[in-house]
């Protein structure tokens, strides 16, 4: 096989070697989507079309020409013109110096206007996951102040409660031992008179 056969593929000549592997592969694509396709709906037709748009499977004339034919066949099948999305051609079929340094500056501030809103959607993202976390760290927050348990925020009013919840408790012990004395001694002394009446 020539240096020329390698460039042909579907009744196209391409310019290197690269180009016509990846007229090639797209070939291979559009078999595997006509196997597929076959008895398929009109409607999940335009859906595979509308697909293929819009992940820009195809980049050779080979992969337009499939393109081409489904918007045909989808336009025979019923489906409406206003439905059917053009081909975009993302080249160019003239050459201009000028027009190329443009069109190059167009796309570059299209990539960063996408970067852009891809970090906006990454901004707000992470703004809403560290409100979510401020939340349960002031719910776990309220729910220790709140909690009977000693912990590092409310120890030291814990411990207090307890001391004078102990200090009630002794208190009310310690009078309760003083009366009980006081009635011994009550019935000590009485049994003491009593002896000495008695003993006289």
């Amino acid at each position: 096989m020539s240096d020329r056969d390698n460039l042909l593929v579907s009744g196209y000549s391409f310019g290197s070697v690269q180009d016509a592997e990846t007229a090639r592969a797209e070939g291979r694509k559009i078999e595997y989507f006509k196997e597929k396709t076959k008895g398929r709906s009109p409607a999940n037709l335009l859906a595979l079309y509308d697909k293929l748009l819009d992940e820009k499977v195809f980049k050779t004339p080979v992969g337009y020409e499939y393109l081409r034919q489904l918007q045909i066949q989808l336009q025979q099948e019923g489906i409406s013109k206003e439905l059917i999305r053009p081909i975009p051609l993302y080249i160019s079929f003239s050459y201009n110096a000028g027009e190329e340094i443009e069109k190059a500056a167009v796309k570059q501030r299209i990539r960063q206007s996408k970067t852009q809103k891809d970090k906006s959607g990454r901004l707000k993202l992470s703004i809403y996951i560290n409100i979510l976390l401020a939340v349960l760290v002031a719910a776990m927050f309220v729910i220790t102040l709140k909690s009977d348990n000693p912990n590092i925020l409310n120890y030291k009013k814990t411990i207090v409660n307890q001391y004078a919840a102990w200090e009630q408790e002794l208190t009310r012990r310690e009078n309760e031992v003083r009366k009980k004395e006081q009635e011994l001694q009550l019935d000590a002394e009485a049994s003491d008179e009593n002896m000495e009446t008695t003993g006289q």
